[in-house]
């Protein structure tokens, strides 16, 4: 799967005429942990659906096991990351939709009671719907139509994605919104992530550069004790996990690209001591910086 160059993904959706994409991805055989969807967020909403395999997604700081056929639904502007939960190839299935695309009709009073609140980010439905439960089958078809429709792409394909995803939406009205209408949230928003965002970005920027635990609790006008527990909660791994991590990630694409020497590259990314380097490629990647370099 692509992986994004900066943790804002500016997730390809055509908006202008039609602002939804389906993604078949693929994460191949390897250790557990190891990354099944990279840290970001988009401003549009996105269906998360299990085919194969086990992973673990964390959601605006909480985390969610999906098996085949679990659903996620995950909310306009939260973060989110996976990472495997066994050694076996995951397949999941990434539906990305802007909210533009249900819009509705000029002082639609069925739009504003059942869709205006969760599309505002009023209210939010249950992040993880559980495939093993028999009363979420109905969720499971409406995915199942809309992502069949959109990969056939028949005549009018577009009317029957938008007509599935409504069906959705209608379901989960049902099954999760108050009688009395959005008198208020079901679920606390993301707001407490919102600092975190802007601390990570620097992170993927500025991966080269040292920055301490204090340093980055700093940052985010938190105490380091609690910023790691956030942190934790936020992205699946600790602070020093996450930021060399990111490294050797950068350091994978660079060696990839052919360009620089292992000491090159290791010192690109901070890593000024080429043994050092190789030992964390090695921990991260599960072979040398020149294996890397000869694979590609």
């Amino acid at each position: 799967m692509t992986r994004p160059s900066e943790l804002r993904e500016d997730t390809w959706l055509n908006v202008n005429a039609y602002p939804l994409n389906v993604f078949r991805n693929l994460c191949a055989p390897g250790a557990r942990g190891r990354s099944a969807l990279y840290l970001h967020w988009h401003d549009h909403f996105e269906l998360i659906y299990a085919v194969r395999g086990k992973a673990v997604f964390h959601i605006d700081s909480q985390p969610f096991e999906a098996e085949p056929g679990d659903l996620l639904i995950v909310p306009s502007g939260a973060l989110h990351v996976g990472y495997a939960a066994v050694e076996e190839e995951i397949e999941y299935l990434s539906i990305v939709f802007n909210r533009s695309l249900l819009g509705g009709l000029p002082f639609d009073p069925a739009h504003e009671r059942f869709l205006t609140p969760y599309l505002e980010g009023q209210l939010r439905y249950p992040i993880r719907l559980d495939g093993a439960a028999a009363q979420n089958a109905p969720f499971r078809e409406q995915v199942h139509r809309l992502v069949e429709e959109f990969e056939r792409k028949p005549r009018a394909y577009e009317l029957a994605v938008k007509a599935h995803l409504y069906l959705l939406f209608t379901l989960l009205s049902r099954a999760y919104l108050p009688e009395r209408g959005s008198d208020g949230p079901l679920a606390a928003g993301g707001k407490r992530m919102e600092r975190f965002k802007q601390l990570i970005l620097h992170i993927e920027s500025h991966y080269a550069a040292k920055l301490t635990v204090n340093d980055a609790a700093k940052l985010v006008n938190l105490n380091p004790y609690h910023f790691c527990k956030i942190f934790k909660n936020a992205t699946g791994r600790t602070f020093i996990d996450y930021v060399n991590q990111h490294r050797m990630n950068v350091a994978e694409r660079l060696l990839g690209e052919g360009d620089l020497t292992v000491t090159e590259v290791a010192e690109r990314v901070g890593c000024g001591n080429p043994n050092y380097f190789t030992k964390m490629f090695k921990q991260y990647k599960g072979r040398t910086p020149s294996q890397a370099r000869r694979s590609e």
